[in-house]
């Protein structure tokens, strides 16, 4: 096919294969030739992209990091490099020999693609059962996303789809022949039809997010539920009708004989049967849906007939937050579904009451949905053993260490629950590794069980020997209230113990067996690129504690505060020179902070998040029982005092820091309007970026540069009084020093000398 053949490379081979060690840890001093970070070395890192989070200790440490085929005789590693110039983000994926791979770097083969949209070029990575070929979604500048097979051995890369609209997620059987997928809906501009020209639009069911976007096909078309398709072969694909709104976030999973599809689905009609239900969300979300409503977040699993094409309720029931646990059992005869509730009609005392107050672990037999419960313990179901008949589960354990590994075996109808063995197919497999810590960088290794020999794989960021990075060390502190807190402090090069630099707070979690430059998200964070700016950076850690209450921001507001007076207590920090950064649900924490802390905050940003606002929750409806529930109530009756207290937008007027606030995509900015309105009013310093085409975890690199850059300047011109002479931001610094000009006039603190 043309245009294919630019996408498969065999010959060459990326830098990184074959390239010697990192040093044990990233050295702090700048040595000759090397340079300090920058904001272009932190969005041009090559990050391995992995088929599970890495944090997800449930499975075998090398389907974290590649993705095994059925024999295990190949694996494949995919990775994704940013090109800023061209703003795409090119994804490699290399192929490898199992056995080849303990002495050689080369891979069997190699796949390249590059995206200009916000989709990655290459996910949803699949072999089938033959173990030679891989089928996933691939795209390229100009292409919609499409479902590719790709045959290792003969090397032949074919398009097995031809869909209208760009495919979103995608799952099939064993033998790739039925493949369910999800694709965006058609771009549709309601706006432009000539009966809305002649009668308007009438606001029905729409938040206030889907009437500003409705004029963006574009962007309304990626916000809309997306369509279900069922493709048999090289058959057409047929569009499967479904009412219940279905998202690639939401996994969905085909049996391996490709009869059935089990579907994660946000329902449209939320039964007031489902009431009953005591999980206090859960309960709130339900409650608060009508029958107008466009949208909820009750979640339900759906099961589609993929030769009917029907789809049907599968258990008449709720499922609970968390996502996956669906394994196929019986050649898919029959499935054990995770974290779903059970139906409330026909239960009576102590069953009705367990199936009121948590989901359970069943088997659901197909198709006479027949149930049978396997435990009520909150167990995950990760992989079937057909040969023993087991199901694997991973139980989270009491302590917060690594999941318990537990076992259950069919017998007959039943189940019984039996000793967990690990597997002995995996045992003479070589093993594949990923390395990294707080000042390691990410390496991938392979290790031969037998000799023990173990051999670097993929160096992933050679050019990092070209640079000097801050120190990362963990860190603990009290909060108020007795609270012990973890973070990892990043402290600039060449630090001197004893001098007082300023500190940016970056929130939203510490891990310190990571490597992040930036932080934990790929949105408004720079750790790195600050502390070349001479700026200490605490990476706070984020332990959800009171989430959902009225307690949830003032704990992590003690944590910020804790942190400030034990960095200042040491002799690290200036207190008077401290910027806080808050992405998504922590821009509720920081907006909070900002509002309700004796502490001074000498400038902030709050991208592209939930802020507990009385706008956001009557412009999105169906998010509103989380603003109630932060405040204590909804903003009316007996509690509408509460949110005078609590909401941060209703003491907005003890603001005196500079603020930069972030949107990404059109929906967005009315997020984020309430604060820019008020504090514009209030003729206080506020800065309002808005990434048109972004979505919420950036990902096109000239977005990554908008956020952090932005970042990193508005840093270091509030902290540290620095502008740079870079011609492209000449209107930035303008911009910037009348809003210190406003702020001097009313005499908060003077510029930092």
């Amino acid at each position: 096919m043309p245009g294919l053949r630019q996408w498969i490379t065999f010959a060459s081979l990326p830098a990184i294969v074959g390239c010697a060690s990192q040093a044990s840890s990233l050295r702090a001093q700048c040595l000759g030739g090397q340079r300090r970070v920058s904001v272009t070395d932190t969005i041009k890192i090559t990050h391995l992209v992995t088929p599970r989070n890495d944090s997800d200790t449930s499975h075998p440490a090398e389907d974290r990091v590649a993705w095994f085929s059925p024999d295990h005789r190949r694996f494949a590693l995919l990775l994704r490099h940013a090109d800023l110039g061209q703003n795409t983000n090119r994804y490699t994926l290399l192929v490898f020999r199992t056995r080849n791979a303990l002495v050689s770097s080369r891979p069997e083969a190699v796949i390249r693609m590059s995206s200009s949209s916000n989709r990655p070029a290459i996910r949803d990575i699949r072999w089938i059962k033959d173990g030679r070929t891989l089928l996933f979604i691939g795209e390229h500048p100009g292409t919609s996303p499409q479902i590719y097979s790709f045959d290792v051995r003969e090397r032949r890369l074919e398009r097995v789809t031809r869909a209208e609209t760009p495919i979103v997620a995608f799952d099939a059987s064993g033998d790739g022949r039925v493949i369910v997928f999800e694709a965006e809906p058609p771009a549709k501009n309601p706006l432009h039809r000539r009966a809305v020209r002649r009668h308007g639009f009438v606001v029905a069911s729409e938040d206030l997010n889907a009437v500003v976007i409705a004029g963006d096909s574009e962007e309304a078309a990626a916000s809309a539920s997306d369509e279900l398709f069922v493709q048999i072969g090289r058959a057409k694909p047929r569009r499967i009708p479904i009412e219940d709104d279905v998202w690639p976030v939401l996994p969905f999973s085909v049996a391996p004989n490709g009869r059935y599809a089990v579907i994660e689905a946000f329902a449209r009609r939320v039964p007031g049967a489902w009431l009953p239900y005591r999980e206090r969300v859960l309960h709130e979300f339900v409650a608060a849906h009508t029958e107008t409503q466009q949208f909820s977040y009750v979640e339900t699993y759906l099961l589609l007939d993929t030769q009917s094409g029907v789809v049907t309720s599968l258990v008449h029931a709720p499922k609970a937050w968390p996502h996956g646990g669906v394994v196929w059992i019986a050649g898919g005869h029959s499935l054990v579904v995770s974290n779903s509730y059970l139906p409330l009609t026909g239960a009576a005392g102590a069953e009705k009451e367990l199936r009121e107050i948590r989901p359970l672990l069943v088997e659901i037999e197909l198709p006479s949905r027949r149930i049978v419960k396997i435990g009520s313990e909150t167990a995950v179901a990760t992989a079937w053993r057909p040969a023993s008949q087991e199901l694997i589960l991973e139980a989270p354990d009491q302590d917060h260490g690594a999941p318990v590994s537990m076992a259950y075996q069919k017998r007959g109808r039943g189940w019984a629950q039996v000793a967990f063995t690990p597997d002995a197919s995996r045992a003479a497999l070589p093993v594949l590794e990923k390395t990294e810590g707080m000042n390691a960088p990410p390496e991938i290794w392979i290790a031969d069980p037998a000799t023990k020999h173990r051999r670097l794989l993929l160096n992933l960021n050679p050019q990092f020997a070209r640079l000097c990075f801050g120190t990362e060390r963990e860190i603990t502190w009290t909060a108020a209230g007795g609270a012990v807190v973890h973070g990892g402090l990043y402290l600039p090069p060449g630090y001197r113990a004893g001098q007082r630099y300023p500190l940016v707070i970056q929130t939203h979690g510490f891990d310190p067996d990571q490597f992040w430059i930036d932080g934990p998200w790929s949105s408004a964070f720079a750790a790195q690129a600050l502390a070349a700016r001479n700026i200490v950076v605490l990476q706070t850690d984020y332990d959800g504690g009171g989430r959902s209450t009225p307690a949830e921001a003032p704990r992590q507001m003690a944590a910020f505060e804790g942190a400030i007076d034990w960095l200042d207590a040491q002799g690290i920090i200036d207190r008077n020179r401290v910027g806080i950064v808050g992405f998504s649900r922590t821009v509720y924490h920081v907006a909070y902070t900002l509002t309700h802390s004796h502490v001074h905050f000498a400038c902030a940003v709050l991208a592209d998040g939930f802020d507990g606002g009385y706008f956001q929750a009557i412009a999105a409806p169906y998010a509103a029982p989380e603003s109630d529930a932060v405040n204590g109530g909804p903003p009316f009756g007996d509690t509408l005092r509460l949110w005078l207290q609590n909401s941060p937008a209703f003491s907005i007027a003890a603001v005196d820091a500079p603020i930069r606030l972030e949107s990404y995509g059109l929906a967005s900015v009315v997020g984020q309007w309430e604060w820019y309105s008020l504090l514009s009013q209030r003729n206080k310093p506020v800065d309002f970026i808005l990434l048109p085409g972004a979505t919420h975890l950036l990902v096109k690199p000239w977005d990554r540069a908008v956020s952090l850059g932005g970042a990193v300047d508005w840093f270091s011109f509030w902290l540290n009084g620095e502008e740079d002479d870079s011609p492209g931001k000449r209107e930035q610094w303008r911009r910037w020093r009348r809003l210190r000009q406003l702020e001097e006039e009313e005499g908060r603190h003077p510029a930092p000398s």
